[in-house]
């Protein structure tokens, strides 16, 4: 569901820190009136969302023209199955990976470095 969040920002070595970064992706991040808060418009998962509440001042569903807003600049990543496939290896294989794993993230990483 796509939802406005506003998000205080803090100012580290001459940088504008926005709180609740590891939380956003594929966004919209606006300036607001407020130098100390953004205005931040995203499609946020369930725990996302949780997790930028507990952090932002303040969090509406989006109006009609912010989802406008949101889909006309905001262009989501194509899915990318190789991209899954290695995630899932590398997350159920902690210790060791085994040959046949090795070998599809060996394919993988060599076609993404152009080396197929």
């Amino acid at each position: 569901m796509i939802r406005v969040y506003f998000l205080p920002v803090e100012i580290i070595d001459h940088t504008e820190v926005v709180a609740g970064t590891e939380f956003i992706h594929d966004a919209l991040l606006e300036c607001t009136e407020n130098p100390e808060i953004r205005k931040l418009i995203q499609d946020t998962t369930e725990d996302d969302h949780n997790s930028l509440v507990a952090v932002c001042h303040l969090w509406t569903d989006a109006t009609p023209e912010e989802i406008d807003l949101y889909n006309a600049t905001v262009t989501p990543e194509p899915p990318d199955p190789d991209a899954d496939i290695a995630r899932d290896i590398l997350s159920t294989h902690p210790g060791t990976i085994e040959p046949p794993a090795l070998t599809t993230l060996i394919r993988i990483y060599a076609k993404r470095l152009g080396i197929t």
